[in-house]
């Protein structure tokens, strides 16, 4: 039994003496796991980061050759848009010079009627032995700027600036107003009501923008 017993422990012993010397030879690998696994790491980080920094060259090359070539059509582009704005600005001003000479010379129509009006209304007081006093002013109220835009509209009815106009996208607005502030002189607020589509108030009058030529100047 006792030797048995001696068998058995020294089995025992020689598998200890063994696992501990492979113990022994795995102690420096084992204690370089956590190295090597931080090495790892930050291979896979380096990688990472090149495969990162590599694709976004590759599209910053691309989209700065495109913005290149889209570039080289800038000039005749601005050129045209130039041209088209200069030429709309001339259309304007003229426009407003012939909607001014008109407004003005009506208002000499409007003062001859007004005279006949008065000199007429005098004389028919008179013949029936009526003081006439008071008549000027009272036809006056009949005339003046008010009457001048409504002859206006009677000849144009719904004449403005921008009649027709697609103001539909806020550029075409936008590029409407520009010209119109440059090209014309009028109260900001009507020029912004007419590229608006709102209503206009002049001389205590509201008008809308699609309708009669809010726009015309004072005489």
């Amino acid at each position: 039994m006792l030797s048995g017993f001696d068998s058995s422990l020294d089995s025992r012993l020689r598998e200890a003496e063994e696992a501990e010397k492979e113990l022994v030879r795995l102690q420096p690998v084992a204690e370089e796991a956590p190295k090597l696994r931080l090495e790892k790491a930050k291979v896979q980080k380096r990688q990472e980061r090149e495969h990162a920094k590599n694709s976004a060259m590759r599209i910053v090359e691309r989209s700065m050759h495109a913005a290149t070539e889209k570039q080289t059509r800038v000039p005749d582009l601005l050129e045209s848009a130039g041209r088209a704005v200069q030429t709309l600005y001339t259309v304007m001003k003229e426009l407003d010079g012939y909607r001014r000479e008109a407004s003005e010379s009506m208002a000499i129509v409007d003062r001859v009627d007004y005279e006949i009006e008065v000199e007429e209304g005098e004389e028919h007081e008179i013949s029936l032995d009526r003081d006439p006093r008071g008549l000027a002013y009272a036809l006056a109220a009949r005339h003046g700027d008010v009457r001048v835009k409504e002859l206006l509209e009677e000849m144009e009815p719904g004449f403005t600036f921008l009649r027709g106009c697609d103001l539909s996208e806020p550029l075409y607005r936008d590029v409407a107003k520009f010209v119109l502030q440059h090209a014309i002189n009028t109260p900001e607020g009507e020029i912004a009501a007419m590229t608006e589509n709102q209503p206009v108030t002049t001389n205590g009058r509201t008008q809308s923008s699609s309708g009669p030529a809010v726009q015309e100047l004072e005489e």
